[in-house]
């Protein structure tokens, strides 16, 4: 078990969105949340995110793990596209600074421990793939179509295409459970296919909230549909849900 909603229920403006709601997710599975326009599919993402607490119920998470998951677009001013893409590489930032102010005490000071210490940290830097964030930048946007914003400045951008490089961050973050809310909305078929092929290869956990039918039979293994504040789980894709929901009617 990698994430894990437990007897959950949520009230908001004395409605009740859901009641004694579970649903686990294990590490590598790929869920579709489904449901109608305000069964709550949005308010379990930002309940699951830890934006917002449920009122009854816990949600339990794996020690250590990370959640990827756009909930509203942030206000970066002054900052270039690829400067907020490039945040999502905010570790390996400080370990260059400190990379940087070793260098520094190198030129003074080149005694065994400092020698070992730029040495070790170098090594660190290059597993984690510090030497090749322009390239994981670049690869991204060319998937996402927005290469040719790269040198635009973010807060001059559309809601759409804010949308896009937000998207593109959290992509860049590599977090172990990413939460994708319609992720296709703004994107053209080439994109959506990019898409498609990335969260195949993709290591983590993936639930996606999504009305693109294709999208989902391409990538998904479960659908979990919330109604009537209550959540019903069905294996395969989204074609298979339809069949196995008109033979639960059936029965």
């Amino acid at each position: 078990m990698q994430l894990k909603a437990e007897n959950i229920t949520k009230i908001i403006g004395g409605n009740t969105i859901f009641k004694d709601l579970s649903i686990e997710v294990n590490t590598g599975e790929r869920i579709a949340i489904v449901g109608r326009n305000g069964s709550g599919k949005t308010t379990l993402f930002k309940v699951l995110a830890d934006i917002e607490q449920p009122d009854e119920g816990r949600i339990i998470k794996s020690k250590g793990q990370t959640i990827g998951y756009l909930h509203q677009i942030p206000r970066y001013t002054d900052t270039s596209v690829f400067d907020v893409l490039s945040k999502a590489f905010a570790e390996l930032h400080q370990i260059k600074d400190r990379l940087a102010h070793l260098e520094k005490r190198m030129a003074t000071d080149l005694s065994e421990k400092i020698l070992n210490q730029y040495g070790e940290l170098q090594e660190h830097y290059l597993a984690k793939g510090g030497y090749e964030i322009e390239a994981k930048i670049a690869s991204i946007a060319n998937g996402l179509e927005i290469t040719k914003l790269l040198d635009q400045p973010f807060d001059a951008l559309s809601g759409g295409e804010k949308t896009k490089v937000m998207l593109a961050q959290i992509l860049l973050q590599q977090p172990d459970i990413l939460l994708l809310d319609e992720p296709t909305n703004h994107l053209d078929l080439a994109a959506t296919q990019w898409l498609e092929d990335y969260l195949q290869y993709f290591r983590g956990t993936v639930v996606v909230i999504s009305h693109d039918r294709m999208f989902l039979n391409k990538i998904v293994q479960y659908v979990a549909e919330i109604e009537d504040g209550q959540i019903w789980v069905s294996k395969g894709n989204y074609d298979q849900y339809i069949n196995n929901k008109e033979a639960k009617i059936a029965q």
